[in-house]
C-alpha cells in the first residue's frame, strides 16, 4: 500500500506539470522608444532578445504584418531563446509607430507583440530662400541621443561657426530653433551646415547627421 501511493503521487505530479510548460507564454524585451530612419538603406537596427518559445523551433519576424527580410524561419536554441537584430522600418518623413512581433512556425498561436516608434532624420529650413543674415526656423528630428544639437557651419572645407540649436524633446529627438540662416559673414559660396549631436564638427563625421547646403549669391543694385 505505501508504495501504491507513492506511483499514485508521482502520476499526479507529473499530469500537473503539463499544462505549467504549455502555459509559459513567449517574451520579448522592450524595444527603444524610437528608432531613426536616415534613408532606405540607412535604417537604425532593432536589437531583438526574445525568449520562452519551443526549444528549437522557428520563428517569424514581422513589422505591422509584414515579413522581415532575412527574418523568417529563424531557429531558436535548446531554451526556446534567440537575439538577432533586424532594420527599423523605412520612414521617408514624419514619424509613426509600429508593431513587431515574433511568431512560431506552425503555431501561429505562440506569438510576442512589442511597440515602438520609428522617425525620419531630417533637417528643414523656413522660409527656404531669406537673407544670409536674417533669422530663420530650423526644425528636425531624429536626434535622440542625450544632450543638445549642434550646427556646424564649413565654408570651402574649414569649419567656420558651431551653432547651438538646443536640446531635443520627445522620443524622437525633435528640436525647432531661430537662427541666423548663416551666423558669420556670408561669403559667396556653397555653405555646408552639418547638424548632429557633437559640440565638435569632425570630418568624416562621427554621430548621426544630416547636412544642408546654403548657397549665397551676390547681389547687385542699380
Amino acid at each position: 500500500m505505501p508504495s501504491a501511493r507513492l506511483v499514485a503521487a508521482g502520476a499526479l505530479a507529473a499530469v500537473l506539470a503539463v499544462p505549467a510548460t504549455a502555459l509559459a507564454a513567449p517574451t520579448i524585451a522592450p524595444l527603444e522608444p524610437c528608432y531613426v530612419s536616415a534613408a532606405a538603406t540607412q535604417r537604425e537596427s532593432i536589437a531583438l532578445e526574445v525568449g520562452g518559445f519551443t526549444p528549437n523551433s522557428l520563428v517569424d519576424v514581422t513589422i505591422d504584418g509584414r515579413a522581415v527580410p532575412g527574418a523568417t524561419g529563424v531557429q531558436t536554441d535548446p531554451t526556446g531563446a534567440f537575439q538577432g537584430t533586424v532594420p527599423a522600418p523605412y520612414r521617408p518623413s514624419g514619424e509613426r509607430r509600429f508593431t513587431l512581433t515574433v511568431t512560431q512556425v506552425g503555431d501561429p498561436g505562440n506569438t510576442v507583440s512589442a511597440g515602438s516608434r520609428v522617425t525620419a532624420l531630417t533637417v528643414a529650413v523656413t522660409p527656404k530662400q531669406a537673407q544670409p543674415t536674417r533669422l530663420v526656423r530650423f526644425a528636425g528630428r531624429g536626434f535622440t541621443k542625450p544632450g543638445p544639437v549642434y550646427a556646424h557651419y564649413v565654408y570651402r572645407g574649414r569649419l567656420r561657426e558651431t551653432v547651438r540649436m538646443g536640446t531635443p524633446t520627445g522620443v524622437c529627438g525633435r528640436f525647432s530653433a531661430r537662427r541666423r540662416q548663416i551666423p558669420v559673414r556670408p561669403r559667396t559660396g556653397t555653405w555646408l551646415v552639418q547638424f548632429d549631436q557633437l559640440p565638435e564638427w569632425t570630418n568624416p563625421p562621427e554621430d548621426i547627421f544630416v547636412q544642408l547646403q546654403i548657397r549665397v549669391f551676390r547681389t547687385f543694385q542699380d
